[in-house]
């Protein structure tokens, strides 16, 4: 599964964590609602860590890149 997300930067106590503004699939599904979006992340690795507990796959089956708009 491939997977863009929307990073909100500068948080956490010293501004180097992020949040998750949006996330979207290749089919256009945006999962609002089943993440938390107050969750700050330190790193794209930490980001899919947790989505793929979150969508209950392997980590391996699923990749993320970061949204360009």
């Amino acid at each position: 599964m491939n997977l863009e997300y929307y990073p909100i930067r500068g948080r956490g106590p010293e501004g180097d964590k992020f949040q998750l503004a949006r996330i979207t699939d290749e089919q256009g599904n945006m999962y609002k609602g089943q993440y938390d979006q107050a969750k700050h992340f330190g790193s794209e690795q930490e980001l899919k860590t947790y989505l793929s507990e979150m969508l209950n796959l392997p980590e391996a089956e699923l990749s993320v890149k970061k949204m360009s708009l």
